[in-house]
């Protein structure tokens, strides 16, 4: 018999791994069926999504095992999860979950936590952790400030509610990450850094160079040495791995098209990276995850540099130049590169995303662009029982 709470009947709910073809259909389609952008929620692309859990396409999942669940009731799908967990433990003993996507339930939000952190103890997980799809390289948190603004690639769109029900599911907040977004057509930073650079007696030994298509393995490799080197400070860092690697390079070539990834060099020395991509956002948002039968020519236009705006979702220096003028004057010469392309394609805004709450250098130099905070997405945590 159903359970009676508040003077309502509520049906059983039943959480299960996706184990089918029609289990995978419910995954991929029920961001849309929620209601989509409208109702808060990101709708990705579905072939995008069945990708990312493919591992003969994602080379991520080499080093990461995944699971997938949803949740049930009365033959319904009500929501969904993924969890996420290095093959090789981790030292810090934390494991992920993500692609959440809920009908407002405090239940379901339960059940699927349950299932997830279940999953993750049995892999030796200690620590939940998220929402992240699967590590902290990609998709990251739920937003807490900035609903109702447009769309941003790779950025996600969660309800205003789920704050709220993640911390009365236990969860507790560990860290906030941070978007800036400048318009372009406000921006200072071209002719403050110019003046500056004039003045820089190192300014003839500082170059800025775009990715050479000719030589692109060996350039991504570059990035990723980069971008290994210059984040493993931080908080909740994974590295990027060759084969995440590869896949990340597959999905960034057309967005090369618009877009542009950076290099710093100091005498000769690879020391700074930058990329800069247009927002797909503006073409997939209401296509309900589907390209057919228009979506493919409204992405067309998108990489092909007719959009409004884009992102920069990484800019950054190894650590062997911190706390030195040359990184501020590398970071301050990739940005404004970036931002003559940008003007040049005459994109209306800018997007700096993600940056940790307490990256105090990085949100000074937003504040001189100016980009101001337009957006905050919060991770949380918990502890998990341990394996039985």
């Amino acid at each position: 018999m159903p359970a009676a709470v508040a003077g309502r009947l509520t049906l059983p709910l039943e959480v299960r791994p996706v184990s089918s073809r029609a289990d995978e259909t419910a995954f991929l389609r029920i961001p849309a069926a929620l209601g989509g952008e409208a109702a808060g929620w990101s709708v990705p692309l579905e072939f995008d999504t069945r990708r990312f859990f493919d591992p003969r396409r994602n080379g991520v999942l080499r080093d990461h095992a995944a699971a997938r669940f949803l949740a049930w009731r009365d033959g319904r799908c009500v929501g969904r999860i993924a969890a996420g967990r290095q093959r090789e433990a981790a030292p810090d003993g934390i494991g992920t979950f993500g692609f959440l996507a809920l009908e407002r339930d405090p239940a379901a939000l339960a059940a699927l936590l349950r299932a997830a952190g279940e999953w993750l103890s049995a892999q030796g997980a200690r620590r939940l952790r998220g929402p992240l799809s699967l590590t902290i390289n990609h998709e990251t948190g739920a937003l807490v400030e900035g609903f109702g603004r447009p769309g941003m690639v790779r950025m996600p769109r969660t309800p205003e509610w789920l704050p709220a029900m993640l911390e009365g599911a236990g969860l507790v907040p560990e860290r906030d990450v941070l978007a800036c977004t400048l318009t372009v057509a406000e921006e200072r930073h071209r002719a403050r850094f110019a003046a500056l650079l004039a003045r820089w007696p190192g300014a003839a030994d500082l170059r800025v160079r775009p990715l050479d298509p000719r030589r692109f393995a060996d350039e991504i490799r570059l990035v990723t040495a980069l971008y290994n080197d210059a984040w493993a400070d931080n908080w909740g860092a994974v590295s990027v791995a060759e084969a995440e690697a590869a896949t990340i390079a597959r999905v960034m070539r057309p967005l090369l098209r618009a877009g542009a990834i950076l290099f710093a060099e100091w005498r000769g020395e690879p020391m700074g990276v930058l990329s800069l991509v247009p927002n797909l956002d503006e073409a997939t948002e209401g296509l309900g995850g589907r390209l057919l039968p228009f979506g493919w020519w409204r992405v067309a236009r998108v990489l092909g540099g007719r959009g409004r705006s884009a992102r920069v979702p990484m800019l950054g220096t190894i650590r062997r130049f911190r706390h030195h003028p040359v990184s501020a004057m590398a970071a301050g010469a990739l940005l404004d590169r970036a931002i003559g392309i940008a003007a040049a394609r005459r994109w209306e805004a800018v997007e700096v995303s993600w940056i940790l709450d307490d990256n105090a250098p990085m949100l000074r130099t937003m504040a001189r662009l100016p980009a101001p905070v337009t957006g905050r997405w919060r991770l949380y945590g918990a502890p998990l029982p341990p394996r039985a």
